[in-house]
């Protein structure tokens, strides 16, 4: 018999039951259970592992793994569980407070054998499953089309007591590639990886070899658990709570991801990789594009040590902008990140002056709430704790913490309606300044013993904070907007994660956290075309990176080489923004850069490029397709497009190929099919191959599609344009 509508239908037959969805289908085997997910055409894409014979598995009394080295046994089996403990363990405070520092799991898993009953249930159906727990539990399930092109399938145990996760296991050829998972670092394809997704922060390059610690190099302030398989399908895990991703890792036929909840809720969307992050980002969110003065050139005051002086910062202030203006170095936002330690009515004429020179003034604002001048005022420690606008103790008491900066700090509670409403009077106060935008920073700080205030414990909350922080943030924002037509705001954040929707679909542009001023594939300059690139398809695709880097505390200082190749990286970016270091800053005229000419040009490129950014943006906006694209997505029947990851495309008909290595002057580029073009030299290289391309100090190798021209650079970098 069968059930449903036009845009989904159910059959249940003697050994199977199909769900049909538009583009996207999944039949189940009755006994024993098996779950395969097909695309429009039938073609199977993804399928569950059977149950394996013999039953169950027992964990160890306790298995604790360090979050980059993560260990013990999994059971490769459909709809598994976990009857025991599953604890994540974090740091406790300082830059490291809120990271992953081990799990502890036990127990005995369990898995679905057969389906028991079906009913049809809208467009889907609902499954009643028997297990192999000796306790009797059973599995509610259902699978469901979720949207054009997707299937959704949640599960439930019938007594979820003492369930501490659930996961679920699919074949996979031998070489299946997984792009994806947020702002990771190590690689474009974690096929052959293991790791826990968990927002971590301060995770700093070092050793050797070289990575990221104290986390190891799958650490990421930005976390995404979706991906786009090579096999015709993406997958969406649409769970908050720690998650492990084994990806051909323990054997090479199988991946699978296991969530520490028990319950289970995932989608699978058939198609291409350009046609599976349209399904999932539609569904998970795509951050929306930034007004036109969003786009240009930035420029951030950032406070250079713990504790400077106001009158310090005033200065540095005043000396950005009179070089700005003598220099002619094209500004069209300069962000005040000091600004709460400012006298008002030193406050009011730097925001007066900036709009005079056309610039808008953005300011700063974090996730906590401490007792450290400088990016926040203490007075608001004060009132948060005092009000009871924090997180909590699991005793009630408000959760005091020592912060970054070495400072008590507590982390506002955003899902607090009075809370909410605080935050929301220092947005609009701020904005009544006349700013026009702002840095949303950390959200990375949620310790597994937290409350909130909707009920969530701080493990369900880790992953799941920065969603409900940009929330309440855009909702404010569109408040405000809506009440003063013609004011455009724009903010970028650092900490995100998926959802539906996330943090994605609430904020205009991401920058990578705190990179070291350094060359280092880590967390210097080379880590960030992968990072921008793993975001980007899965809908975060408004990418700004701190030119010249940030955190020289443990690295050499910004050399004028470094901050060079660094502006020609972020040139052909979707934001361009100079942001200077924690000790010593790294402006185009200090003494030690000299480099005013050369980045006056580039700033110069990045507005060339504007028009066509925003139309990317726009068309992102509406097809999930990113502004920045992996050659991969674009070439995904070439594996030597998918080996690059140096590389990206803006848009069909620019490649961009930057210098990423120390000394380097020419780098071998990977020109897929076609015939591409200098803008700058003429040069005409016919793809697929490789060459071996000149690139002074002050070139950046960028190349048209022959006969089409994208954007007009101005100046040297377009010398050769008719």
């Amino acid at each position: 018999m069968g059930s449903g509508s036009a845009a989904g239908s159910t059959t249940l037959e003697a050994t199977q039951i199909r769900v049909q969805g538009a583009g996207a289908s999944a039949v189940i085997t009755r006994s024993p259970f098996q779950i395969t997910f097909q695309d429009g055409a039938g073609h199977t894409v993804l399928s569950e592992l059977p149950a394996p014979s013999g039953g169950g598995l027992t964990l160890p009394p306790a298995i604790a793994g360090m979050p980059s080295e993560p260990t013990g046994p999994a059971l490769y089996a459909p709809l598994a569980y976990l009857v025991g403990e599953q604890r994540p363990v974090a740091y406790t405070e300082g830059q490291d407070e809120g990271n992953l520092r081990s799990v502890e799991e036990s127990g005995h898993e369990y898995s679905a054998q057969a389906v028991i009953a079906a009913t049809p249930q809208g467009e889907g159906v609902e499954l009643e499953l028997s297990t192999d727990d000796p306790s009797g539990r059973t599995l509610t399930v259902v699978v469901e089309p979720d949207g054009q092109g997707a299937m959704r399938l949640t599960a439930r145990p019938s007594d979820p007591a003492g369930v501490a996760a659930m996961a679920d296991s699919f074949g996979s050829s031998a070489a299946e590639a997984f792009h994806g998972f947020g702002g990771r670092h190590n690689a474009l394809d974690q096929h052959g990886q293991d790791f826990y997704n968990w927002l971590d922060q301060e995770n700093l390059g070092g050793g050797s070899p070289e990575t990221l610690q104290p986390n190891g190099p799958q650490a990421a302030y930005y976390v995404q658990s979706s991906f786009l398989s090579d096999q015709g399908y993406g997958f969406l895990l649409d769970r908050n709570e720690l998650s492990r991703w084994r990806l051909d890792s323990d054997r090479p036929d199988a991946w699978q991801v296991q969530a520490g909840a028990p319950a289970l809720d995932y989608v699978v969307a058939p198609g291409t990789m350009a046609q599976a992050t349209g399904t999932l980002t539609s569904l998970t969110g795509r951050q929306r594009t930034p007004p036109s003065w969003g786009l240009g050139p930035m420029f951030d005051r950032e406070v250079e040590v713990v504790n400077e002086s106001p009158a310090r910062y005033e200065q540095q202030v005043n000396e950005d902008l009179h070089e700005i203006v003598a220099r002619r170095i094209p500004v069209k936002a300069y962000r005040i990140e000091g600004w709460q330690m400012l006298s008002k009515s030193f406050l009011e004429g730097v925001i007066a002056r900036l709009h005079t020179l056309g610039i808008h003034p953005l300011v700063y604002f974090r996730a906590f709430v401490g007792e450290d001048p400088g990016t926040d005022d203490p007075a608001q420690f004060t009132t948060a704790v005092q009000d009871g606008y924090v997180a909590r103790t699991p005793g009630g008491q408000p959760y005091i913490f020592s912060s970054n900066f070495g400072k008590p700090a507590a982390l506002i509670d955003f899902t607090n309606p009075a809370a909410a409403a605080w935050w929301k009077g220092r947005i609009d106060a701020a904005l009544e300044l006349g700013i026009d935008g702002f840095m949303l920073d950390f959200g990375e700080q949620v310790l597994p013993d937290m409350r909130f205030s909707d009920g969530s414990t701080g493990a369900q909350m880790h992953n799941r904070f920065p969603v409900v922080y940009q929330q309440v943030t855009r909702a404010a924002l569109d408040e405000y907007e809506a009440a003063h037509p013609g004011r455009t705001l724009f903010f970028f954040t650092r900490s995100g994660y998926t959802g539906t929707p996330g943090t994605a679909a609430y904020e205009n542009a991401n920058f990578p956290g705190d990179e070291t001023t350094d060359w280092g594939r880590a967390s210097g300059l080379a880590s960030l075309a992968p990072d921008m690139l793993n975001r980007a398809v899965g809908g975060a695709y408004g990418f700004g990176t701190d030119i010249g880097g940030y955190y020289d505390v443990s690295t050499p200082r910004t050399t004028r080489e470094l901050f060079m190749r660094w502006a020609e990286w972020a040139a052909l970016s979707p934001v361009f923004r100079l942001h200077g270091a924690l000790i010593e800053e790294h402006t185009p005229w200090a003494s030690s850069i000299h480099a005013v000419g050369a980045y006056r040009e580039l700033s110069k490129l990045h507005m060339a490029a504007e028009p066509l950014i925003t139309a990317l943006w726009k068309e992102a906006d509406e097809t999930g397709i990113p502004v920045t694209r992996p050659l991969y997505l674009a070439y995904p029947e070439d594996p030597q497009a998918a080996t690059q990851e140096q590389e990206w495309l803006l848009g069909p008909d620019v490649l961009v190929a930057p210098v990423v290595e120390k000394h380097a002057r020419s780098l071998n580029v990977y020109f897929p099919a076609g015939c591409w073009r200098s803008p700058e030299t003429g040069l005409e290289v016919v793809g697929p191959r490789s060459q071996t391309i000149a690139a002074k100090l002050t070139q950046l190798p960028f190349f048209f599609h022959c006969s089409t021209q994208p954007f007009r650079p101005q100046g040297r970098f377009g010398r050769s344009l008719p």
